[in-house]
């Protein structure tokens, strides 16, 4: 059986800890080649290499020359060089798959976008959360339409727990964000997944955002928000609300209010859906089981089944893989852009990728204008990616989208 050729490009801390030990894997199954990595930094790259076996490289053209059957490459790096990578890996006939946020802003999807366009190739975004065995139940639940129409969608999460300051003062979005790293703000990291997931979870696409967007700590080295809020108009009719925060809070839940039924949850990772749907005498807890077994000392996923009437079963793709709840959104995204590379046909997210960062420019937007309402899908180029743009260039010395 064909499989494809993947090779994977940055070995930071999200590749070490997820998508490396997932490649290696699937690898070891034989669902696909794992051929080679890169980066930029010898130690990091050679590190890799030696533990899962395969060459490595600090430059992509290389390793591209040296491995003309690569058929995809999975972009693991910081979120501003998602689409400079991806375009140049394009030009060389390969299809590509960045990491989640897809780019720092819409034109910087649209350069990915162009450029596998213009050489002929698929690219898929590794948006990994709702691919995970619970979501996936969820979101199969909604589909079969066991809560009804979808009313409303709530996702309020701490990325983290930071004190305040002694004297606590807040402004919006800061200028330079030149300064920005890896990261580009927590609206666009843990953001672009639960935008993802509300979208997802109402079964629309967003018609209006009204947002806005804080930063309490005062240290120069922070440039990015500390908190955030979002309401959000769906085009059913749905209205969902988005909050993070790192400072203070240790609220965590999301909600799924339906006409029929509802999920509340707080403990998204957790092998427990809280289902209650309406019956003859009031709200109703009905029970969903996990159904688990250990491959190779791993506990893993084998399926999940909702006592509904009739029953609603998820089966998990990778239940004969030693891959865990988490790594199996990672394994589903990776086999997403295999497929897409052995069959032509696109993968599974690819432009929805681009739709959460609009959700996450409309809330910045919006912010940046006294909360007013920002209507989507965006027509035109928003001042706040106008100020990403004259950031990226003061920070890297070049256009977004030069070639």
């Amino acid at each position: 059986m064909s499989v494809a050729k993947i090779a994977l490009v940055g070995c930071g801390n999200p590749a070490r800890r997820w998508h490396l030990p997932t490649l290696a894997e699937l690898a070891k199954r034989g669902a696909i080649d794992f051929v080679a990595l890169c980066d930029l930094d010898e130690t990091l790259a050679a590190e890799s290499g030696t533990k899962y076996g395969v060459p490595h490289y600090t430059d992509i053209d290389e390793m591209l020359d040296r491995h003309t059957d690569i058929m995809a490459v999975d972009i693991v790096t910081g979120d501003p060089t998602h689409h400079v990578i991806a375009r140049q890996i394009a030009e060389r006939g390969k299809h590509v798959m960045v990491e989640k946020p897809m780019a720092i802003t819409r034109g910087c999807c649209d350069v990915i976008v162009d450029a596998c366009r213009e050489n002929g190739v698929h690219f898929e975004v590794a948006e990994n959360y709702f691919r995970m065995p619970k979501q996936r139940a969820i979101i199969n639940l909604i589909e079969q339409g066991v809560l009804g129409d979808i009313v409303r969608v709530y996702y309020v999460e701490e990325k983290a727990r930071n004190p305040f300051e002694p004297k606590v003062t807040h402004r919006g979005l800061t200028r330079p964000l030149s300064k920005f790293g890896n990261s580009s703000g927590m609206c666009m990291d843990m953001g672009a997944h639960r935008l993802s997931q509300l979208r997802l979870f109402a079964q629309s696409d967003p018609s209006q955002i009204s947002g806005t967007v804080r930063r309490y700590r005062s240290s120069p080295e922070f440039v990015h928000e500390d908190w955030a809020h979002a309401m959000i108009d769906f085009e059913s009719g749905a209205v969902g609300v988005y909050e993070t925060s790192r400072l203070g809070e240790s609220l965590h839940y999301y909600q799924v209010t339906g006409t029929r039924g509802s999920i509340c949850d707080d403990d998204w990772r957790g092998r427990r859906i809280p289902l209650r749907l309406q019956a003859a005498d009031g709200m109703k807890d009905v029970a969903v089981e996990f159904e688990h077994h250990r491959v190779d000392g791993v506990d893993v996923i084998s399926r999940i089944v909702a006592h509904t009437d009739p029953k609603i079963v998820y089966v998990n793709p990778f239940r004969e893989y030693a891959i865990d709840d988490w790594c199996v959104g990672h394994a589903d995204e990776v086999m997403s852009l295999a497929n897409a590379a052995l069959t032509g046909e696109p993968p599974e997210y690819g432009l929805a990728g681009r739709k959460d960062v609009e959700m996450a420019m409309a809330i910045y937007e919006s912010s940046l204008n006294g909360t007013a309402p920002v209507r989507l899908p965006i027509d035109g180029m928003t001042s706040y990616e106008r100020m990403l743009h004259e950031d990226y260039h003061a920070r890297f010395g070049r256009a977004y989208n030069a070639a």
